[in-house]
């Protein structure tokens, strides 16, 4: 017999807001409902020579909940004192009672109550193994429960959890991170031409006295400029609070991708934030986030969904060491191979490589192999720099739209993962470093005009200075004959 009926009303709140009528409801079925099963089947059961009866509780009950819920809670913590003491009583009669109590399941029922990623969150820092259970997994639960093979089991709390229940201090795999939702007017406005930003943290140009004489055209250039300063004070808000909490400083993403490409143009050279300008300036100055908003779905196969929500999320700002940053590859749940991630060439990493491998392939195994929900994708770790703990930084998709780094795609979408063995690929040498920057800095692309790379068009720098030379000779002379026949 398996009792698994039961509710959480939407209005179940604390000791003073919940209404008796949502008490009593929750009540009849969650403990009225189970006492009545157990006494049919009990009288069931007799005739047969005995039984198995499972009743679902929760891990609440154990624990207690910082979200008010009290009627829920309450319920849970009766199914398991009627439960024992049905097993006590019966023991002799070879009827056998046992407490089901899950952890955070992914069912309709929570998923509707936890209804946005900040919710979701909020209750998977505390699981252990950073997600939710999945009902075949508490089915699974029930079945041991119910068969031969618990057969010497009886007044049992049976937790199946996750963890959490026996978990004092959850541990962090990744950095703190602040998850704000973007409205469609703001994705408008990233899309958006030009950069027009906040005032608050904006740099001020010193004024001459002669520049503060305005003209009609000034004016009225300032009233376009005016108009166009974005004004989203609740996005401002909630990026200043995560500033306020995580010590001042946060670096972003959208959904997908950081806007790595864009920090040259900050002051810092880094995607460090202090202020709401700071992180409006990357975002708007990003082709990875372009690529995000516009781009995102360009090589997938299935259709590209039609209510997408687009996420701003700020992340508590560390002074992380590029050398200590690999990029994994996974491939049919097992981890392909593993590459350094800052493309410079470090001598201490080839010291400690076997290291660094068997420290980021244990992290694999206990906390993102089974935690995510992907058989193929990418993650990204940072080591700590006395390799005693591992942080994951971010995922990414399986393809190539994703920077390989010292893997080919190739290499990758071929590797048989029966036959090969996976490996951490270091760069070995200074030539080794050289050869595959180009001696060009990163992202050199996106820190000139757009028109001065597509009239380039692929020629060396030589060929490219030349022609660059007789275009804007061509331009100057078309000038000059303008101005004489004016």
């Amino acid at each position: 017999m398996f009792n698994n009926a039961g509710i959480m009303h939407p209005q179940d709140d604390n000791a003073l807001n919940t209404e008796e009528k949502i008490w009593n409801l929750t009540m009849d079925i969650n403990v009225k409902g189970v006492w009545f099963g157990c006494k049919h089947a009990i009288l069931a059961m007799r005739k047969t020579g005995g039984g198995s009866i499972i009743n679902t509780a929760s891990f609440v009950a154990l624990m207690g909940a910082a979200t008010p819920q009290l009627a829920y809670t309450a319920s849970k913590g009766a199914v398991l004192a009627m439960t024992r003491e049905l097993a006590m009583v019966h023991a002799r009669e070879n009827i056998r009672f046992n407490s089901l109590c899950p952890g955070p399941i992914r069912t309709p029922l929570l998923m509707d109550f936890l209804n946005t990623e900040e919710k979701k969150q909020r209750r998977l820092v505390h699981v252990p193994q950073g997600r939710f259970g999945e009902a075949i997994e508490q089915a699974n639960g029930a079945l041991f429960l119910a068969s031969d093979e618990s057969s010497f089991v009886t007044g049992t709390d049976f937790r199946v959890d996750g963890g959490l229940s026996a978990a004092y201090v959850t541990p962090e795999v990744t950095f703190k991170s602040k998850i704000i939702p973007l409205s469609t007017e703001f994705i408008d406005y990233l899309n958006a031409d030009g950069i027009y930003l906040p005032t608050d943290g904006q740099p001020q140009a010193a004024a001459t006295i002669e520049e503060l004489d305005s003209s009609d055209e000034d004016d009225a250039t300032n009233d376009i400029t005016q108009e166009n300063i974005p004004h989203f004070p609740q996005v401002e808000q909630a990026i200043r609070q995560a500033i306020d909490e995580f010590g001042g400083a946060v670096f972003p993403k959208l959904n997908w991708s950081s806007p790595r490409d864009a920090a040259w143009i900050t002051a810092t050279q880094s995607l460090k934030c202090t202020s709401p300008f700071d992180v409006y300036l990357l975002l708007k100055s990003s082709d990875f986030i372009n690529h995000d908003l516009n781009h995102a779905f360009d090589h997938c196969q299935q259709q590209e969904p039609t209510n997408i929500s687009y996420n701003l999320i700020l992340r508590k700002w560390h002074d992380l060491q590029p050398s200590l940053e690999f990029r994994c590859f996974v491939k049919n749940k097992e981890l392909i191979g593993i590459s350094q991630r800052d493309l410079t060439y470090y001598d201490f990493l080839l010291d400690i490589q076997q290291e660094l491998e068997t420290k980021i392939y244990e992290f694999f195994e206990d906390h993102i192999r089974d935690g995510f929900p992907g058989t193929e994708y990418v993650f990204d770790v940072y080591v700590q720099q006395d390799r005693q703990k591992v942080w994951l930084v971010d995922f990414n998709p399986f393809d190539t739209t994703t920077d390989g780094l010292l893997y080919s795609w190739n290499e990758l979408l071929t590797f048989d993962v029966n036959n090969q063995e996976p490996e951490i690929r270091i760069i070995a040498s200074t030539i080794e470093a050289s050869e595959i920057a180009c001696n060009a800095p990163r992202f050199a692309t996106n820190m000139v005009p757009k028109d001065v790379i597509d009239l380039s068009d692929g020629r060396s720098i030589a060929e490219f200075a030349e022609e660059f030379q007789r275009a804007m000779a061509l331009s100057a002379t078309h000038l000059d004959d303008t101005d004489d026949s004016d």
